[in-house]
């Protein structure tokens, strides 16, 4: 489920190596020349062949390459303190600190107001400061200033971060169905609600709700709510019909509680839970 071609953890790079990641371009060439070096050698050899096997195993997750990040950070330093990035990039390599910041922000903001309807306010300050600053890391940039610049890029991303995953991200409720689902389960009027899963077994589930839910499938869930009174079956869509079919079959009174629609992240595919509960139960 995690399958990927080659060449998506150098996509990735951009991003998860942020703010650095121009840096790194602009050094590539100055990295090249000093190949030979013994240091450059030994750094080479860290990265080279592992970002190789990675990126040739199907199995992609974008924390895998992480290791490998150290020696690029070192390279990147090296060329740096040597003054020997490439002039060529300096000013197409600086921009992307602004650029990138810039598109985050407009799109942080517009998708949270497409999503859910709300203008997301708190994150507008947040992402205006990190324009201004990513636009000051591009406009001071100069051989004789790029520590400078970089500390403004730091920032930048700090603020940047906080904006999209301290405000936006958590307003996206749809990406947190585990979430939704124990906090429909916190609302309900009996007394120590037990519930069962079908369907949908993340392991955030357990852990927001009960580590005594029960893990089944949709046959396991009607018989689940059949053995007594507040019980909750989580039946997500693809179970239901299994569900139904046992329900009927040991004459299962049931309603339909809530429904949740999200996304499963970690499975890339949405979702549609159905919350159950036995006739009678509140």
């Amino acid at each position: 489920s995690h399958g990927s071609p080659p060449g998506l953890y150098l996509l990735l790079f951009w991003i998860t190596f942020w703010p650095g990641a121009p840096l790194a371009g602009m050094a590539a060439p100055a990295v090249w020349r000093a190949r030979r070096e013994p240091g450059a050698q030994f750094l080479l050899a860290w990265l080279v062949p592992s970002w190789i096997v990675f990126e040739l195993v199907l199995t992609k997750l974008p924390h895998y390459v992480l290791p490998l990040y150290p020696a690029i950070a070192i390279l990147t330093v090296g060329a740096l303190e040597r003054r020997v990035l490439s002039r060529s990039w300096l000013m197409r390599g600086s921009a992307w600190w602004f650029i990138i910041p810039a598109l985050a922000s407009i799109i942080a903001v517009v998708g949270a107001i497409a999503l859910t309807r709300q203008p997301a306010f708190l994150a507008w300050p947040l992402a205006a400061a990190a324009m201004i600053l990513g636009l000051f890391a591009w406009w001071l940039y100069d051989d004789s200033r790029a520590e400078r610049s970089l500390l403004n890029a730091v920032v930048a991303a700090m603020l940047l971060a906080a904006a999209v995953y301290g405000v936006v991200v958590p307003s996206l409720t749809a990406l947190f169905p585990s979430a939704e689902i124990a906090r429909a389960l916190r609302n309900v009027v009996c007394v120590g609600p037990k519930a069962a899963a079908a369907g949908f077994h993340e392991p955030s589930l357990v852990f927001m709700t009960d580590t005594s839910t029960v893990l089944t499938d949709g046959s396991g869930a009607a018989d689940f709510l059949n053995q007594g009174s507040c019980r909750f079956a989580l039946v997500e869509q693809r179970s239901e019909r299994s569900f139904v079919q046992r329900a009927e079959a040991i004459g299962l009174r049931y309603n339909v509680a809530r429904r949740i629609d999200g996304y499963n992240i970690s499975q890339g595919k949405a979702v549609s839970i159905a919350i159950f509960r036995s006739e009678g139960t509140e």
